[in-house]
């Protein structure tokens, strides 16, 4: 497994390569721990993807949230977020149901 100081190198590695083939791409700011890589829909750019469980657990830890307000501040200014085509995808993982 990589340690933390590999992982960020290879983060900033895929989100170079990202900016490559779309400049517009957009992050949350914040929450590089939380990307899990990236993908696109047939015929449009990619973007980048988080998992929605290591967001709201970065808030736990991070900032000291309990969970329902992490998950809270999430739905309202995150999850739901329309920043035009570079908006980022939130992965919702089936384990997480």
């Amino acid at each position: 497994m990589p340690s933390a100081t590999e992982k960020k190198t290879q983060v900033e590695w895929m989100l170079e390569q990202l900016h490559e083939l779309n400049p517009k791409a957009l992050i949350f700011d914040g929450f590089d721990d939380c990307i899990i890589g990236f993908g696109a829909q047939y015929t449009k750019d990619p973007v980048v993807i988080y998992d929605e469980q290591k967001m709201v657990e970065h808030l736990v830890w991070t900032e000291g949230w309990d969970f329902e307000d992490a998950w809270d501040f999430l739905c309202f200014n995150t999850f739901g977020a329309w920043m035009g085509e570079g908006t980022p995808i939130v992965l919702k993982a089936v384990n997480d149901f």
